[in-house]
């Protein structure tokens, strides 16, 4: 058996675990630059309100009170996370984390009549240290158990069982084969042509006419929904990842050198942190600058570059400086910039890494020690209790854009790059 735990309405229930005196109230959390909602509460959907619909439409409803909209936290969120996975993680014997919201759980030696006890306790757990609401569902294969627990949580309903694949049917039937996890727009469309409107209708087919059609890995979700467990998590457990980046789009164009350069500084912090957390070092430093494509009259420029560094690091003044370097490299100077961003490439477990000729052990040893100091001081905090100077912006410029993420849209509590104290 497998399970499949989803934190309901994840960054909405971060906000609230915070923040009591938004439940009971309609609420969303907005992308980068307050653009569009990422995030509703079930009060906001029975208002109406669309994943994903434009900001600029929701204002009469935050302007009369009826609505909430807050900026994504994202450092708040990413804490909780950590939390809500290592809740799950005392309860079986593994677990995938496959996103900020979600973990597939392995029950693997569990009695399949304790699995419902287990999954209520887990859900209790969440709730009352965490006060996030948590929906799973469990089924043979990682296929079914999505399905057991979006449909769970469509019903309100904490945990859900499928002990048999041929006990699914009924729900297949009602299934609408675009809401199937591995069945994108594309696919879904090409098995509307072939008459095949739900995903009973696709469990239906035999598995070489599926595989004809859809090839290997749409045979897989038909084998998955037929109680054959073929999907496997492998690149998601995979430690070092190939490169890392980090970018954002501005709230209006930026033709101020100093305020890019506190972008960048940003980026390449948050990247350097990601890529301790990894244990890796990286070789390459990159960055990039996008002007507004939709800004008439001016052309499209999209400079960057990226930087060779003489020796592996994940140091995050040594990663800061190379992409600073890079910035003065590429930056024109009086166009105005809509997007920039920093990527790391070149990663290699640090422990696969031999040390120059050159190199001072000891020193590199200190100025790691101090780095790990400094996270373990930042994990304490929803936000980075320590940055480098050249982080903060002054607040009176560009004061939309906060740390990394976007300032708050009409929101109850201020979110910005403010100065610490």
């Amino acid at each position: 058996m497998t399970g499949l735990a989803d934190c309901n309405n994840f960054f909405v229930s971060c906000e609230r675990s915070v923040d009591p005196s938004l439940c009971g109230k309609a609420v969303v959390v907005l992308s980068n630059n307050d653009g569009c909602v990422v995030a509703r509460s079930n009060e906001a959907k029975r208002l109406g309100v669309r994943m994903g619909q434009p900001a600029f439409q929701l204002r009469d409803m935050i302007r009369d009170r009826h609505l909430i909209a807050l900026s994504g936290n994202h450092l708040l969120y990413r804490d909780i996370s950590l939390k809500v996975h290592a809740i799950f993680r005392r309860f079986v014997p593994d677990s995938i984390d496959y996103s900020v919201d979600e973990s597939f759980l392995d029950l693997t030696g569990i009695p399949v009549d304790v699995i419902p006890d287990i999954g209520n306790a887990m859900v209790k757990a969440c709730m009352d240290e965490l006060s996030i609401p948590v929906t799973i569902g469990f089924a043979p294969t990682k296929t079914l158990a999505k399905v057991y627990a979006e449909n769970a949580k469509k019903g309100g309903c904490p945990v859900a069982v499928c002990v048999n694949a041929a006990d699914a049917l009924p729900l297949l039937q009602r299934l609408p084969i675009s809401d199937l996890w591995g069945i994108g727009r594309r696919l879904a469309k090409r098995l509307y042509q072939n008459g095949v409107y739900t995903a009973a209708d696709f469990i239906s087919r035999d598995a070489a006419w599926v595989r004809r059609l859809l090839g290997l890995q749409g045979e897989r979700s038909w084998r998955e929904l037929h109680g054959q467990p073929c999907i496997d998590l492998d690149h998601v457990l995979r430690p070092i990842q190939d490169s890392i980046s980090e970018s954002r789009t501005f709230p209006e164009d930026v033709d101020d050198p100093d305020y890019l350069r506190a972008r960048i500084v940003i980026y390449a912090s948050h990247c350097a942190r990601r890529l301790r957390d990894m244990n890796g070092v990286c070789r390459s430093v990159g960055v990039f600058l996008r002007t507004n494509p939709f800004r008439p009259g001016l052309p499209v420029v999209r400079p960057e570059g990226i930087t060779r560094l003489l020796h592996p690091t994940s140091l995050t003044t040594e990663i800061v400086e190379a992409a600073l370097a890079q910035l003065d490299a590429i930056y024109p100077r009086g166009i105005p910039f809509k997007r920039a961003g920093v990527w790391l490439a070149d990663i290699t477990p640090d422990s696969a890494v031999a040390p120059s000729l050159f190199d001072e052990p000891s020193s590199r040893s200190a100025a790691m020690k101090f780095m790990k100091t400094i996270d373990a001081i930042n994990d304490r905090s929803h936000r980075p209790a320590i940055r480098l100077a050249s982080q903060i912006v002054n607040p009176s410029a560009h004061a939309a854009h906060n740390d990394g993420y976007s300032t708050s849209f009409q929101a109850p509590r201020p979110l910005g790059d403010e100065p610490m104290p």
